[in-house]
């Protein structure tokens, strides 16, 4: 929200049949921007899945800018420099593969980060989803073949 600089980060990982490995989401206090959000989401995404996951990683985000940041030096010399520093970082324990995705078919992680921001709150759900999304997860899927 620009007017009082809250904001939050909603972030959901699947296994290859869609099924929810972990559901979290995160208040940010003091964000800049929609950019400063999704780097956020995706370095706190990041860092989740490395722990709960030992395979190949997509990354998927309605964010082109922020996408490109995760391969790029786009951001590295901006006031996200240091956000972006922290998503390389954890771009050389594992493999992760950047995905352009629609904002339509992002619906749970923004509505995770909806009701973190809402609510004021942090929480991570292990092997399935919290209350507030339980509709939309089997809506909300987009498979993806790796080869």
């Amino acid at each position: 929200m620009q007017e009082d600089g809250s904001a939050a980060a909603g972030m959901i990982l699947r296994n290859h049949e869609g099924g929810v490995i972990f559901a979290a989401y995160r208040c940010i206090f003091n964000c800049n921007d929609a950019l400063e959000a999704e780097l956020h989401a995706i370095m706190q995404g990041m860092a989740l899945a490395l722990q709960h996951s030992s395979l190949p990683i997509v990354v998927q985000s309605d964010s082109s800018t922020a996408l490109a940041a995760m391969t790029g030096d786009s951001l590295s010399s901006s006031v996200y420099g240091h956000l972006v520093l922290e998503i390389k970082r954890h771009l050389q324990d594992r493999e992760f593969v950047p995905s352009k995705i629609k904002r339509e078919q992002n619906r749970v992680a923004h509505r995770l980060a909806l009701y973190s921001r809402t609510e004021s709150t942090t929480a991570v759900w292990l092997g399935r989803s919290p209350p507030c999304i339980e509709e939309l997860v089997p809506l909300d899927c987009n498979p993806l073949i790796m080869e």
